[in-house]
């Protein structure tokens, strides 16, 4: 399995980070700074040093479990409070919101694997009534007691079992961790960061999906509509009295004024700084012999210049119609953030990085920052068992 080396005391690499012992101490230096100096700016955590925070924050955090499996309930108990600093300093001071929620799961688990440390310090120091106390301010710790008190031998054992499952769970929050979007049959299976989410397929998923396969790609919505099995094309909308209401999985939006051109001004801004992109990119394609990147610029500008066609006339005047292009981009922004917010409810932390990540609009994309990519897998439920065996 290999050997895990840390130093004791300190950084669990024994590094120095921009003159400070930790990444944590560097920022809250900074902070400090900007406070005497008096900024009207608010100091503010960026992705990038978040990012840092994160990696330096999985180092105490495997170190603490080791720690605490060996009953060194000191050293372990340290490193629960460095860690809690750390998410409380991401929390009041990050930039984004996605990065604020990052790691917040860590928190009740944390919470109580420093109160565990206390209260077995306690015990050791034969000061029983202090430990109980720790335990009963603790959420979580005695569950199992709720009417009654454990005694005095039984306290350690409870302790211990308290934490048990996050000790063997393995549950860090790996910024890098690879995650799936799988579908099986007329459920998604959505696993991130530890956590698993079983969802009813809707068109909305099979969008997102589509987005997540291709980050940095830019779909225009009759795109993804073309793209998803059996969604009704936007021309097949029914008119209800003007009205716009929701028929099963099914969305009905009517009432928008026909004659209208099939572009507004925005979806025709949109078309062509995209298309400006492309071709650029199709330039420089070609200038270092990439085929395959030529050929899939030329293909989506060919589409594009497909849906132009549609759009506009001789003379470049606009066609009228019926608002497809707006129906189109009202039912694939509502079905993406209801998935979205489907997600949420069950794993809050990828609700955040995709309300953050994923843009709608006449053009859908799911941009990941850079720094911090998500590891997506695909492919079957047999492909799945594989992985979590």
């Amino acid at each position: 399995m290999g050997i895990e080396q840390y130093e004791a005391d300190g950084r669990p690499d024994g590094r120095r980070v921009h003159g400070e012992e930790t990444v944590l101490d560097f920022h809250q230096a900074r902070m400090n700074t900007a406070k005497q100096s008096h900024s009207p700016i608010a100091w503010e955590l960026s992705t990038e040093a978040c990012a840092e925070l994160f990696d330096e924050a999985c180092a105490y955090h495997d170190r603490l479990m080791l720690l605490f499996r060996l009953k060194d309930w000191t050293r372990a108990g340290r490193d629960a409070a460095q860690v809690l600093r750390l998410l409380d300093t991401v929390r009041q001071h990050a930039r984004c919101a996605e990065d604020r929620a990052q790691l917040e799961p860590w928190r009740p688990h944390l919470t109580r694997i420093h109160a565990v440390t206390r209260a077995m310090i306690l015990l050791e120091n034969r000061q029983f009534q202090e430990a109980l106390l720790v335990a009963r301010e603790t959420p979580g710790i005695l569950d199992a007691f709720a009417a009654c008190t454990p005694e005095h031998s039984q306290l350690a054992g409870v302790l211990l079992a308290s934490v048990r499952d996050f000790l063997v769970s393995k549950s860090a929050c790996r910024p890098r961790e690879e995650s799936t979007f799988i579908r099986q049959d007329d459920f998604w299976i959505v696993r991130h960061h530890g956590d698993t989410a079983f969802l009813k397929c809707t068109r909305g998923l099979q969008c997102l999906a589509l987005l997540l396969r291709s980050p940095g790609r830019e779909f225009h919505v009759s795109e993804l509509l073309a793209s998803v099995p059996d969604v009704p094309p936007a021309t097949s909308a029914k008119h209800t009295n003007g009205q716009q209401h929701e028929n099963g999985d099914h969305l009905v939006i009517a009432g928008l004024p026909d004659g209208s051109p099939v572009l507004d001004a925005q979806a025709k801004a949109e078309y062509k700084r995209r298309l400006h992109e492309l071709r650029q990119e199709l330039e420089e394609a070609e200038q270092f012999n990439a085929p395959d990147r030529a050929a899939k610029a030329e293909e989506e500008i060919n589409a594009i210049a497909q849906h132009l066609s549609s759009a506009i006339g001789l003379g470049g005047r606009d066609r009228k119609a019926g608002s497809e292009a707006e129906r189109a981009r009202c039912a694939v922004t509502k079905r993406i953030k209801q998935a979205i917010e489907k997600i949420a409810d069950a794993i809050p932390v990828l609700g955040h990085h995709l309300m953050a990540r994923i843009k709608t609009g006449y053009f859908c994309s799911y941009n990941p920052h850079p720094d911090r990519p998500v590891a997506w897998k695909f492919g079957t439920i047999a492909l799945l068992i594989h992985v979590t065996i």
